[in-house]
């Protein structure tokens, strides 16, 4: 079965890979309770990486006790249905910023709330009145105080807050660290890759790869898209799987994202095969307004422990890149000992 089907945010801790330098921004900025705005093209991947920021946070931190809530606003119609969810989730009642900061006043350890698609509420008029709110209580925070550390009992609250938004990070009057997703440079864009391959017998080989980052632009959607065909075209020889590929990306190009004209330059007549976006789960559920992380931490450490070494380098050789190149060796360790076991 090919496993280049994923067409929606990643979920999955095993399947996520690559971001490290900006998870590491955010979970620095994070730790001094800064509210954290993650902007990029659509189909970069802010979802999928708002996810893994809940999924990893706490271990990251090293707070076990942290409580991530992560809260869709596509599905909300107003802030206070989105105060709502939080408070209720807290184990409070009420649908209001004061009603949430007595929650958070009574929760037993950290909260970190991510909001996914903030761009919507923005959009429908109240994003920025909630965004601006829970900035102020995350600056506002206890830890953020106290150089990190949060004391128990003290009737203070202790939030941290992420947000993904548009293409461009909005003006607002409280500051945030702003945090903006690109093309997903070559080392990644491989471990992602043989993320997906692993439990498969396929292999994409070094020519290949570079192929999939020039017809995709590094592009996280279009580099799924690609990969499928490229995959493809491993269990039906004499499948085109560039001109299946552009044909697609033409067709039905990523909304907001469309690929430059000079990818479709010199690769023949795409309209020679048919687009298909391959197979998919179509069960018809309706994903969770808020979701809580939880579960089985084993895989969730395993892909965390590279970026807590690429954090720790970074900080201690004062240069970015060499976590980068830390976090790269980790990962691909990962993945090796991952598909020996």
């Amino acid at each position: 079965m090919n496993p280049f089907t994923q067409r929606s945010r990643i979920t999955d801790p095993a399947r996520f890979a690559g971001r490290w330098r900006e998870l590491s921004q955010i979970c620095e900025r994070l730790e001094q309770r800064r509210p954290v705005l993650i902007a990029g093209a659509s189909g970069v991947g802010k979802s999928s990486l708002l996810t893994h920021v809940a999924q990893s946070a706490g271990v990251v931190l090293e707070r076990p006790d942290l409580d991530a809530l992560f809260v869709d606003l596509e599905m909300l119609p107003s802030a206070a249905a989105c105060y709502q969810l939080l408070v209720s989730a807290l184990g409070s009642r009420g649908d209001s910023a004061a009603a949430l900061e007595l929650a958070l006043i009574e929760a037993d350890g950290p909260v970190l709330i991510c909001l996914d698609n903030a761009d919507d509420a923005l959009t429908a008029g109240w994003g920025e009145d909630l965004l601006e709110r829970l900035a102020r209580m995350a600056r506002g925070s206890a830890a953020a105080r106290r150089g990190g550390i949060a004391l128990p009992g003290t009737g203070d609250i202790d939030m941290l807050l992420v947000a993904g938004v548009g293409t461009r990070a909005p003006q607002l009057s409280e500051p945030f660290a702003v945090i903006t997703l690109g093309a997903l440079p070559a080392a990644e864009l491989r471990l992602i890759t043989e993320a997906y391959l692993d439990g498969t017998s396929v292999e994409f080989n070094p020519a290949e790869l570079r192929e999939l980052a020039a017809l995709s632009t590094g592009h996280p959607a279009y580099l799924q898209r690609a990969a499928y065909h490229l995959f493809k075209s491993r269990v039906e020889p004499g499948y085109n799987w560039q001109a299946a590929y552009l044909a697609e990306a033409r067709a039905m190009p990523v909304i907001g994202a469309p690929l430059p004209d000079s990818v479709f330059e010199g690769q023949g007549d795409a309209r020679s095969e048919e687009s298909s976006y391959g197979e998919f789960p179509a069960d018809g559920s309706r994903p969770e307004l808020l979701q809580r992380s939880s579960g089985d931490s084993g895989p969730l450490i395993a892909t965390v422990l590279p970026l807590i070494a690429a954090i720790a380098s970074a900080g201690l050789s004062g240069i970015w890149w060499v976590g980068l190149l830390v976090g790269a060796l980790g990962y691909a360790i990962v993945i090796l000992l991952l598909r020996r076991s």
